[in-house]
């Protein structure tokens, strides 16, 4: 669809117009002559529709003329705004005494000289767009223009060409994936419902005062359409960054409390699993995202945060941090094995308590892991620590960083593995230690 014309008809013009070749009579509230279709768009102050039309009864431009007349809506959307004109595409006018085809005109030039459908806005007289071709759609565009894509280019404002086509784009792109999604506002509503339904709770966390940062994130990111069909399956709570709720007779900050602490008091998301009672892991807090260094995350990152295996927020953000390494390194692409996962974090409890690095005890180790393993599966192991005082995602990306300069431990954690599992824990000096451990 093109709309960038510069040149309409004035009503000066108007006197030398005739149209020279009468088209047959369109149904009723449509006109069938071009100068008295101007002139009426212009005393009236609206917009002109001109639908030209082939011969063929399978004319795509026809075909959108007779949803437009079909449709009670769109009808009655017409005759408050619009002029409404149909003319063959062949028709003629005379310029100066001389005939010309009206598709011939500088005017229609995003048609190509074919069918198809153009819009002039005669709204506003002192506007830079007054009386220029402000929308067109072309032949080939017709054959894709349903009833709805044809309301929401009539509710477009009066704009110039470019402006309505930008306009036009979004609202349709917004269509295809419904209106916007709903976001509740209160924590213990929201609680409720994700328990009911065993959905995870997507909590945003969002300053009032300085929104710059979530505003992005919020328009450019979680408004995609892959986000949005992912948000869907999740029940959405978007709170203040100040926002409080009440424990023990007192108002308390939600993002002070247990289980928040990772989110470092920053804008961001966090991810609560009310998904299944069973698990150990049930209505705690299973990921926090915090915005950091003022850059909101990408539309691929956010993605990959809304589909991360369950788990717990230490097993689900190293998982995290491997994912979005840019090499996207394989080991997670397999299956995650619930007694992988549970020796990962066993011996990185073990290295954060003695406050070392290692394949402590591995020998012994090893014996175990296998026997946990389907099959005749063997397990490898690579481990890793962070600088100290950092927060847990932070901690993760350096662990996946530092497996990265490691040629032998980057060999296991870009390797596709049948099994995996990953964790970490923080010892007490601030270090965090993280393992990943894989049957192959």
């Amino acid at each position: 669809m093109r709309s960038s014309l510069t040149v309409c008809f004035t009503a000066l013009a108007l006197v030398l117009l005739t149209l020279s070749t009468p088209a047959a009579e369109p149904q009723a509230g449509w006109m069938s002559d071009y100068a008295e279709a101007m002139s009426r768009a212009e005393k009236q102050g609206k917009m002109l529709l001109v639908v030209f039309t082939g011969q063929d009864a399978a004319c795509p431009a026809r075909a959108m003329q007779d949803r437009l007349q079909a449709d009670p809506a769109l009808g009655k959307r017409l005759a408050e705004d619009y002029v409404c004109l149909s003319l063959p595409a062949d028709a003629q006018i005379h310029v100066g005494g001389q005939p010309v085809k009206v598709l011939d005109h500088p005017a229609f030039t995003e048609l190509d000289k074919s069918p198809g459908m153009a819009v002039l806005d005669f709204t506003a007289p002192k506007a830079a767009h007054y009386g220029l071709v402000v929308s067109t759609i072309s032949g080939v565009d017709a054959k894709d223009f349903s009833t709805e894509k044809l309301a929401i280019l009539l509710d477009l404002p009066p704009g110039s060409p470019d402006a309505r086509a930008e306009l036009l784009a979004t609202r349709l792109e917004q269509a295809k994936v419904g209106p916007p999604l709903q976001w509740l506002s209160d924590y213990a509503q929201a609680t409720s419902q994700a328990k009911r339904e065993g959905r995870m709770l997507l909590i945003l966390f969002a300053a009032e005062g300085d929104a710059a940062r979530c505003d992005s994130l919020e328009e450019d990111v979680l408004a995609d359409t892959a986000v949005r069909k992912k948000l869907a399956q999740f029940t959405r709570l978007r709170v203040p960054l100040d926002a409080t709720i009440r424990m023990d007779g007192k108002e308390v900050r939600l993002i002070d409390q247990s289980g928040f602490e990772e989110m470092l008091g920053r804008q961001g998301i966090a991810i609560i699993d009310y998904t299944d009672p069973k698990a150990d892991f049930f209505g705690t807090v299973v990921s926090t995202f915090p915005i950091l260094y003022g850059r909101p995350y990408s539309t691929d990152k956010v993605l990959t945060m809304l589909d991360l295996p369950s788990g717990t927020l230490t097993q689900r953000t190293l998982i995290f941090a491997v994912r979005i390494h840019p090499e996207r390194p394989a080991s997670t692409n397999g299956q995650l094995l619930n007694d992988l996962a549970r020796e990962a974090a066993s011996h990185s409890d073990l290295q954060a308590r003695i406050g070392r690095q290692g394949h402590h005890q591995w020998n012994t180790r090893f014996q175990r892991i296998r026997s946990l393993l389907p099959g005749y599966s063997t397990p490898s192991e690579v481990c890793a620590e962070s600088w100290p005082g950092e927060g847990l995602l932070v901690a993760a990306i350096d662990c996946v960083r530092c497996w990265r300069l490691s040629s032998g431990h980057w060999s296991k954690v870009r390797s596709r593995h049948l099994y995996f599992g990953y964790d970490m824990r923080r010892g007490r000096n601030g270090i965090w230690y993280a393992t990943g451990i894989f049957g192959e």
